[in-house]
């Protein structure tokens, strides 16, 4: 008969197979766990850096903006406010791999069946970096004005405001239903 193997923790005795299962077991709600915990990793702070990003590339248009529509005829004081669609977008590098299969079956009296099979595998091409292997950036696109608000002194005269809204639409390539204009109020 074999013996079973034990071992002693304290004052108890384990069966080495218990053991062994009731780690499995502890591994297994480790794992499971292990999603329900905050991710304090690189992909946050990426996240987090984009963002701030995207806020201050806003910030900059709203600037710039404002600088132009000052200096024109009929606006006098403005404020700009610029709204985005989405923040920076990566665009990366893959690698694309093509398997074609082809089958012909010939049969008798010159019968030919064909079947053609394509197989497409694509994968991201990662470069070694300070926090490890990452994808490669090939392009980095800017974020997407979604609409634009302007409120001027001159905000009340219909063609102060067509003048606005075709700088604005030029400006930033939008079209005329995505661009506000308002009269500021004397405060």
């Amino acid at each position: 008969m074999k013996e079973k193997q034990t071992l002693k923790i304290g004052k108890y005795r384990l069966n080495l197979n218990t053991l062994v299962f009731l780690l499995g077991i502890g591994g297994i709600l480790l794992i499971g766990l292990s999603s329900f915990l905050p991710e304090g990793g690189q992909e946050a702070k990426k996240t987090g850096v984009l963002e701030a990003e995207a806020k201050t590339y806003a910030s900059e248009l709203e600037g710039r903006l404002q600088s132009i529509l000052e200096q024109m005829d009929g606006v006098g004081k403005a404020q700009v406010m610029v709204t985005l669609e989405n923040g920076y977008q990566n665009i990366y590098a893959k690698s694309e791999k093509v398997n074609n299969d082809i089958l012909q079956d010939i049969r008798a009296q010159d019968e030919k069946k064909t079947q053609e099979k394509q197989v497409t595998e694509q994968t991201y091409i990662l470069v070694d970096g300070a926090g490890g292997k990452s994808p490669l950036v090939t392009a980095r696109l800017e974020p997407e004005v979604k609409g634009v608000v302007v409120v001027c002194e001159g905000g009340d005269d219909p063609l102060v405001v067509r003048k606005v809204v075709d700088t604005v639409k030029v400006a930033l390539d939008l079209s005329s239903s995505r661009i506000s204009v308002a009269r500021l109020t004397a405060g």
